[in-house]
């Protein structure tokens, strides 16, 4: 009986699935999503606007924001500050990343027109989609 046991936990725990690479990645571009879009502020805060600077960043935080929509698996909210709200409402929390992914796109197309009007629009609608997602889809500990 005592075997049964033991195969049964070993069995179990190999049956779960280890997320901490995809927990650690989402962490990192998290961080990298956040000095991004200081840059970015500061970027548009300088006297002259360097749009050559402008467009790679807004590049950079899309793509950072496309590879995030992979990094979160049914089950990996464990040892992670993300709420399990975000695989009850996956739909609504993917729709927030593509937003997120669009305004880096206008900003990056907004550059291209050297319109800063367009570019800061983009960079505003992207601060307040952050500050949603982390209302919504983050512990606070």
């Amino acid at each position: 009986m005592k075997k049964i046991g033991i195969v049964t936990l070993f069995s179990f725990s190999v049956i779960a699935a280890d997320y901490s690479q995809e927990i650690e990645t989402r962490q990192d571009n998290f961080q990298h999503l956040d000095a991004t879009v200081d840059l970015l502020d500061d970027a548009f805060d300088k006297e002259a606007i360097d749009w050559d600077r402008i467009m790679p960043l807004a590049q950079s935080a899309h793509l950072t924001v496309e590879e995030q929509k992979t990094l979160f698996p049914e089950g990996s909210a464990d040892n992670s500050r993300a709420r399990t709200k975000i695989w009850v409402q996956k739909a609504e929390f993917e729709g927030k990343f593509d937003t997120l992914s669009q305004q880096f796109m206008l900003i990056s197309e907004a550059a291209v027109e050297q319109d800063e009007e367009a570019a800061r629009a983009a960079l505003d609608k992207a601060f307040s989609q952050c500050r949603s997602c982390h209302m919504n889809y983050r512990s606070l500990w």
